[in-house]
């Protein structure tokens, strides 16, 4: 993880560091506006890192971190626009051509306009999520229980809300109120619902889960944000004290139905130096007379299909991806992950992978809506079964 903040730090230099240049160039023979740009560039672009890990929440530092956390997720556009301007102008001069005279008002108009343009939508994509349905059918070698063969289950899926200073308890609200009227018999938060613990407001967390009323309850796992966020205890304790039912490497039978496994978060040895259990292990204590009920696993990364299939898990759901929330990070998901994002069938295995209700970092989207998943499982016994 420290490696990961220090090749993001670094890596925000160099593009803030860039664009002031640039923007000096252009600007130059303006007078206190060059100041005035460049600087705005440097402190936008010092404000997400340097403040994320601290612990100040006045109305100034919340704004500055907004206001960082933006310009993060459009600096990157920003960037490579005035690394193609800068390329031009290179070219311009090898071909003898002679550049406009500074300052480039419709230059810099186009670098930075086009950006925030586009961050714009973007935040509107990212703060109203959709919901994304999906329906399968799981196949069953035993006689299939009365209550599974009477309805189908329905599952509502919220994942990485990322809750703290950036993402409150009202847009968790948004999206339990997309599922409330499909009626899901249980909501699975399949890890990153905190983010931070600064304004984590219990009071309105639990009221934003209230909007829904699911009869088989709220049930999460942890994904590698609680572990960032600090104590795993003290991000467990909460999520409890709001309404939910925790599994870390842990089963439950619910109604009867199904048998819903729980995982740890796939970061946890870089945070405890203890590896998480495997599935068999989680599952070897399950007693006979639940082993014939369907499988579903929650593990907010999508990263061993392999182990669920092989336990022979009916469905296992995910998020983690953010389906690289700003293109072109999808490319790298993709080559990451075998299930990057929806749905991926294997013989009598589903996996299911959302690309996140919230955002980390930039509050912007632009490889995909925000979503709410609503997962409705038909339930049929194997037609070569007698």
């Amino acid at each position: 993880m420290f490696r990961f903040f220090l090749v993001t730090g670094i890596g925000l230099a160099i593009i803030n560091g860039w664009i002031s240049w640039w923007l000096w160039r252009v600007l130059s023979g303006t007078g206190w506006l060059r100041f005035l740009f460049c600087g705005l560039v440097l402190v936008l672009g010092a404000a997400f890192p340097l403040l994320y890990k601290g612990h100040g929440d006045t109305l100034a530092h919340m704004w500055l971190l907004r206001a960082g956390a933006f310009w993060m997720g459009v600096a990157f556009y920003v960037f490579v626009l005035a690394v193609l301007a800068d390329m031009w102008g290179l070219g311009a001069r090898l071909l003898g051509s002679a550049p406009p005279v500074a300052p480039r008002w419709g230059a810099v108009l186009l670098v930075l306009g086009l950006p925030l343009l586009l961050g714009v939508g973007s935040w509107f994509n990212a703060a109203f999520p959709a919901l994304q349905q999906y329906e399968i059918t799981v196949r069953m070698q035993a006689p299939v229980p009365e209550s599974l063969a009477r309805k189908p289950l329905k599952f509502g899926v919220i994942t990485d809300m990322h809750l703290g200073r950036l993402l409150t308890a009202g847009r968790l609200a948004r999206a339990v109120e997309l599922l409330a009227p499909q009626q899901p018999d249980a909501i699975f938060y399949v890890g990153d619902i905190i983010d931070d613990h600064i304004k984590l407001d219990a009071e309105a967390t639990a009221a934003a889960l209230a909007l829904a009323q699911p009869p088989l309850g709220h049930w999460a796992v942890p994904g590698n944000h609680e572990y960032i966020s600090g104590s795993i205890d003290k991000s467990m304790d909460f999520l409890r004290r709001v309404g939910m039912q925790v599994l870390r490497d842990q089963w439950a039978v619910v109604d009867n139905s199904f048998v819903l496994a729980g995982r740890d978060d796939l970061s946890k040895p870089g945070f405890t130096g203890v590896q998480r259990a495997s599935l068999a292990d989680i599952l070897a204590d399950l007693p006979k007379q639940y082993r014939q009920l369907p499988l579903v696993v929650l593990d907010h990364q999508p990263a061993a299909l392999g182990e669920a299939r092989e336990a022979g898990a009916a469905l296992e759901l995910s998020g983690h991806t953010h389906y690289g929330q700003l293109w072109p990070f999808n490319f790298v998901v993709e080559r990451r992950y075998l299930n990057p994002l929806g749905l991926l069938t294997l013989g009598s295995f589903h996996s299911i992978v959302s690309a996140g209700t919230g955002t980390w970092g930039p509050p912007l989207r632009n490889t995909g809506r925000a979503q709410v998943l609503l997962v409705t499982v038909h339930f049929a016994q194997e037609a070569n079964t007698p």
